[in-house]
């Protein structure tokens, strides 16, 4: 079995040991399946989409993407990952923009689209339902 086949049988693993239910799935925070790290914190996953670096820790540039305003996925992203809510996010992200010392991650859409382009772009970092995983990208992080 190969190793992607392994970590993908895991996460399965996972999933059915959790009882994950369709109100209430994982969250998995996703990159290109080129990418060497085995796995990320959310401590390193929040500074990201904080804007506080453009890294990941092994110094490879990250390109992180964000799901529609209105997805739930990406509040509870924010909520479980960031430790701040909507409102936090976009009063956080207009006082950068205003004093011109960040932009926020690109909206690239839903789950499907995040994949998509995760899957497209060898430095992309982003946030996918745990139901919509396939081999076209690796995880980094669970977020039960």
């Amino acid at each position: 079995m190969s190793k992607l086949a392994s970590r993908l049988a895991v996460l399965a693993a996972f999933f059915l040991c959790l009882g994950v239910s369709n109100a209430n799935a994982a969250l998995a925070v996703i990159a290109h399946p080129s990418n060497p790290l085995e796995g990320l914190s959310a401590d390193a996953v929040a500074m990201i989409y904080l804007g506080k670096t453009d890294r990941f820790p092994d110094g490879q540039p990250v390109t992180p993407v964000d799901q529609n305003e209105s997805s739930q996925a990406r509040k509870r992203f924010y909520e479980d990952v960031v430790q701040k809510n909507p409102t936090e996010m976009e009063t956080y992200w207009s006082k950068l923009i205003f004093t011109g010392k960040g932009q926020p991650p690109e909206v690239v859409g839903d789950d499907q689209a995040v994949k998509a382009w995760v899957a497209s772009h060898p430095n992309a970092l982003g946030y996918v339902d745990g139901r919509v995983l396939d081999r076209t990208v690796k995880v980094l992080l669970i977020i039960p």
